[in-house]
This record gives structure tokens, sequence and C-alpha cells, in this order.
């Protein structure tokens, strides 16, 4: 290891940035200057003017490489609590150690000289890394470590040791609680951090958040970003009685809180993003409007499914692909350039996934064909499946693949490239024999009715819901043709949509309108139904590599005053649930894991409100109707906001705006290229 001489390094004049006073920062040469195998900055605790240098703080810059992780460069802080460490490669974090006060900061993925070690950059390290860090150790895949240093960026700026622009500014800022809740936990840290390990502060801290007794901050907040639902009440107490950092969040949004949508029900914390790409006359050519579904490439960027033109019910012809922090694909290096046309995009709906070759498949429900789109004769057709090669170049020609095919929702491949597709609109299962769209091979139809959502397990058999019948059946493929295994009954009014696979096998399916979710062993053997931890008309479904099923709730019509949530269960490895847990048992609180309001109006992209510039009805739920719920590389769970919080009967207006990225609360899951239970990265 390699230790470098620390060198004194003026200070620069402070900042407001994003509302934040900034702290004054370390910074030698200008940045251009600067050694490439260097890296400089301060250690504080708290925010200008009240910031506290830490003195003789030990700083270590580590570099992740695989599982492996090493130092590459160390020194102790001055008398101003500024560092400048050689090191021997890039480094991918940097940690500062003073007794009980343990910083961390995730640096950015191009790499960076200055940056700032505080309470805040531990917040946003720690919950971007909280399924898969270990400690003090950050390992993981390439993928897995860009992904959650760019999400910790949207957090907090490595740079400045600030709330980020993103969560300081719309569509987040005061339209959500996050930007608020940072400097709350910032202040949760502080409590302890500016104060001996033995103070009262300190042992409150380690006490709510079950830390050992020679316990650091980063312990403290480790625990909180992977228990988010505990000792909510107590924990924001602690942070009231510290202004280390503001904005904070006030009385009337803590977990007292007489308004429920600004309520804090637990200290998750989630990311808007509702920016789609490519601009026109300074306008997105195609702005989010009911997003149905999400699938990861193997970088870890998101294709997302896109149903109506924004504000109006009109079918849109567009796929919106963000990267793994959540910004529109650009294009760069052979991605996507979000969005993507052509190819026969048409109201895409719940179907979306990628072939062994890393081919895109997206169905479409068409609305197009329907009076309900005047801008048709009635010759589009109504329903299809479009395809595109990984770097967003449709292949599909311009109604997409017809065939036997009519509103199309599920859409999957297996592990051999067979495309599987639940023709929604007349009731057949397609399978394209090796993606071959001009195959003659039958489809599948059976009693049941208006096939919605289709997974398979490990053995390549599929797990189908079906809408109109209440039912969920078990399907195989073979060469001469789709052999059906078994069906189960819902029971009545169920409405199943959603279907997710676990390790074991056994095949999950949401109940919207039962306000329940369904599971069944792998030869169809009932294991039980489920309503707890804030189930409200559930849609998607999924397992993470941890069995853990996550649920997305599209939530009760007209219900003003209740905020939209998305839903945790215990799953098949009940090991990774609380002691004494079994299947089906709720790890989130009644509410579900919200997205309180902060207060604000939720407003579109271009800055008009939700429901239109002429509303006369503001909306302060950001978090809305949702269909899709998707873990990706690093943990962070995405949700789609599929439809707004109103009345679903008023049917003008009706596609929800962007995505909610919660930050690390899912076990990660490796980006595959077919469809089969998840697993780890």
């Amino acid at each position: 290891m390699r230790f470098s001489r620390l060198i004194a390094v003026p200070l620069t004049a402070g900042v407001v940035v994003a509302g934040f006073a900034a702290t004054p920062l370390a910074s030698a040469a200008p940045e251009a200057k600067s050694s490439a195998s260097e890296i400089h900055g301060s250690v504080i605790s708290g925010q200008a003017p009240g910031a506290t240098p830490l003195v003789g703080a030990r700083v270590t810059a580590y570099s992740s490489a695989g599982k492996s992780v090493s130092a590459v460069g160390s020194g102790v802080t001055d008398s101003r609590g500024s560092f400048r460490l050689a090191t021997s490669t890039r480094p991918t974090y940097v940690v500062a150690k003073q007794g009980h006060r343990v910083f961390v900061t995730l640096l950015s993925p191009a790499g960076q000289h200055s940056v700032v070690v505080n309470e805040l950059t531990t917040v946003a390290a720690a919950y971007a890394t909280a399924q898969f860090a270990r400690g003090l150790v950050i390992s993981g895949t390439s993928v897995q470590i860009d992904s959650a240093a760019g999400m910790a960026a949207n957090l907090v700026s490595p740079f400045r040791g600030q709330p980020s622009a993103v969560i300081s500014q719309t569509p987040n800022a005061d339209q959500t609680n996050a930007w608020r809740e940072l400097g709350t936990l910032g202040n949760i840290l502080a409590s302890c951090a500016r104060t001996p390990a033995s103070s009262k502060s300190c042992a409150t801290l380690f006490s709510l958040t079950e830390t050992p007794k020679a316990g650091t901050t980063w312990d403290a907040i480790q625990s909180i970003a992977t228990n988010p639902a505990r000792n909510v009440t107590a924990l924001f107490d602690l942070g009231a009685k510290s202004s280390a950092f503001a904005p904070s969040l006030r009385s009337n949004q803590g977990p007292r809180s007489s308004s429920n949508l600004m309520k804090l029900d637990a200290f998750t914390l989630a990311v808007k993003f509702n920016a789609t790409g490519r601009t026109a006359n300074g306008q997105e050519v195609c702005p989010f409007g009911g997003l149905g579904n999400i699938a990861f490439d193997l970088k870890g960027y998101a294709w997302i499914t896109n149903n109506v033109v924004q504000g109006t019910p009109y079918s849109t012809n567009c796929i919106i692909v963000l990267r793994p922090n959540g910004s529109p694909s650009n294009g760069n290096g052979g991605t996507p350039n979000s969005p993507l046309f052509g190819g026969g995009i048409l109201g895409q709906g719940f179907g979306i996934g990628f072939d062994p070759t890393g081919r895109v498949w997206s169905g479409n429900f068409g609305w197009g064909g329907d009076a309900y789109n005047p801008t048709t004769d009635g010759t589009t057709p109504g329903g299809s499946v479009s395809l595109f090669s990984g770097n967003g170049t449709a292949i599909s020609p311009q109604y997409g693949y017809i065939g036997n095919l009519y509103r199309v929702q599920g859409t999957v491949s297996d592990a051999q490239g067979n495309i599987w597709l639940a023709s929604n609109g007349n009731s057949r299962v397609q399978v394209l024999p090796n993606g071959d769209p001009q195959t003659t091979f039958p489809a599948y139809a059976d009693d049941n009715l208006e096939p919605f959502d289709i997974r398979l397990d490990a053995q390549g058999d599929a797990w189908v819901s079906y809408t109109k019948t209440n039912s969920f059946s078990k399907l195989r493929y073979t060469p001469s043709g789709v052999q059906h295994l078994f069906t189960v009954s819902l029971g009545e009014k169920a409405l199943p949509k959603g279907v997710t696979v676990d390790s074991a096998g056994n095949g999950w399916v949401a109940a919207g309108s039962q306000n329940a979710v369904y599971a069944f062993s792998s030869t169809g053997a009932p294991l039980g139904k489920f309503s707890s931890g804030g189930i409200v008309g559930p849609w998607g479904i999924t397992a993470d590599s941890n069995d853990t099923v996550w649920v997305a709730n599209f939530g009760n019509v007209g219900d003003a005053s209740t905020k939209f949530g998305v839903s945790r269960l215990c799953g098949a490895n009940t090991e990774k649930c609380l002691p004494g847990m079994k299947l089906g048992d709720p790890l989130t609180p009644s509410t579900g894991y919200t997205l309180p309001s902060g207060g604000k109006e939720v407003l579109l992209h271009d800055g008009t409100p939700l429901n239109g510039a002429a509303t006369k009805t503001p909306v302060y739920k950001p978090l809305m109707r949702e269909t899709a719920v998707q873990p990706d590389v690093a943990g962070n769970l995405w949700v789609t906001n599929n439809w707004k919080p109103g009345d679903i009967a008023d049917a003008k207006n009706p596609g929800g705006d962007g995505v909610v990225i919660f930050v690390g609360v899912a076990a990660p899951v490796a980006p595959k290229l077919y469809s089969g239970p998840a697993t780890r990265p």
C-alpha cells in the first residue's frame, strides 16, 4: 500500500447549490492539472456555515474489481479536514475513519479527483449498496458497482457532499419527500458523529439500529437502509434534534403527520425520473404516458413500454430506454437513442423481453384500429409484436409481426430463443420457435380466456394468467405444439394479471380485484393467498434473487387520501426474511413502501401539472397507479407510474408519468436474455 504525504490545500469560497450552503471544499490546482493517479478533498461533518472538519481522520481509497477489493491509497486529514492521496489505480470509493465516525463516498463511474466525504455521501453510499456491501467491503460486477455509484450520485453529489441536482429539482425536489428525507438522515448520523461515542445520541442511534457496541455511523446507516420500516418514529425524533443539514423533514412530514399524503411510513429513499430523451422545438418527441413494463439488458439499461400519448387516451408509438442511473439513453457507444420508434410500436402494454441474441421483443396492445384513435381509419392492426436490435434499430416491419396476434400483453423468450406471446384479444398463447416470426406453428387456445402475462420457470415451462376466466395455467413447449399441464382457479372476480416464478419453481400471480396474491407449487398445489403488506389492486409481481416477492399496486379507484405503495412478501427462501417468518408474510408495513409528497404539486417533464395545464385538481402523489415492479442489478427497485391517481372512469387523460426508483431495497438481479427465476449478479 502506498501512503501519501499530506499537502496543505487552500479552501474555496462557499457556494449555495440546490438549497444547501456548500461547505468550503479542498481544491488545490485547477481540475485539469490534477494527476489521474490522485484524489483530494475534505472530510467534514454537516454543512456550511456550521461544518466541522474531521481532523486526523484516516482516509483510504478502495478499488473494486469483481469480488476483489483493494486499498489503492491512504492518508490522514489535516487541521482543516483536507486530504490528498496518491492512488495506484482508479478508486471506486473512499472511506474516512475517526473512531465511531466512519464516512463513505462512492465515486463517479467516470472517475473523479475531487471529493467530499460527509454524512450525506455516507447515506447515499449506504442506500445504493445496501444489498451487496458487506461492512466496508463494497464489491460486485462492474455494471453493479457503476449502477450503484450512479444512483448514489442521484441522491448526493460526491463532488460537493450536498443533495444532487436530480433530487433537488423537478420531478423530485418538494414534489416528493426524498430531498428533505436526505437531510433528516444526515441529521440522524450527525447527532452521533458530532458527539463522543459514549454520548446519549450515539447510544440511542446504535440501539435503534441494533448496531454492535463498538458500532459506527456506517454500521447504523447500513442498518437503516436495509430495515427502513424499523423504529421510524424514534429515528425521526433523533434526527429532529440536530440541525447539521437542511432542508430536512418538517414535523408535518414525519411519522406523526396528520396528512396521509406527506406522512413518513418508512425511511426508504426513492427517486423519480420522467425524461424520455430526444426533443424537437424544445419539447420531448415522445413523453412518458402510461408506462407498462420494464426489461433490463446486460448493461443494466431499462427498456420500458409506453402506452399512450401523454394527456390523451390515444396510442403512442415509442419505447423508452433509460440508463442505469435513470437518465435517457443517448446513443453513445452503440447504445439505444431514446425514445425508439418504428417496428410497429403502437400502444404497448405489459409485454417486453430479450431473446438470447440480445434482441428486444415488445408486445403491442394496439389501440390503433379502434374508434378510440381518431387518427386511424380502422385498418391499423389491433395488436402485434415489435422486434428491435440491442442498439435500438427496428427489425420488424411497419405494423410489427401480426400472425395470430391480437392485443398482445405478456412477451418473453425461453433459453432457446422461443418467443412466448400472450395474445390477449383473441385468447391465444402463441410461440414463435427460435424467434421466427414467419412460423406456421399453431397458437394454443383452450377454455381459458384473455391470457395476460407469461413467465417461465427454470425448465422453460410457462405460467400464464387468464384475466377473463380467473385462472392460472402451466404450459409446456414441445416440438408438436404447446402442451397444457394444468390449470388452477383463482375464484370469482380475481382478474389476474402479473406473474412471477421463484427459484423453487413456485408460480405467483396477482389477483387485482381480490386485493390478493396467490402462490402455487410447481405441481399446482396451493401455497396460499396473501393480502397484507399494503396489497391493494395488485398488478405486476416479481421475485428478486432472494426470492422476496415484490408487488406493484394499481390501488383503488377514487381514494383521494391514500398514497400508492409497493408491497414486499417473504418468499420461498424464508431464511432471507425476518426470524420466524413464513412464505407470504408481509415485509412492508400496512401502507407498503410509499413515496410521500413533499408538499408541492406533481408536474410533468414540461413543467405543466400532471393533469394538464388547465387542471383545477392538483395532484400530490408522485408514486401513481403501478403496473410493474422490477429490481435491477444493484438492487434498486424500478416501479412504473402507469395511470394517473384520479378516478379511473375518466379515461380522457389516463397515462401516468415517469418511473420511480426505490434505492437499494431489493436483492440484486442479474440481467439475463430470457425469462426465468431471478439470480444474483
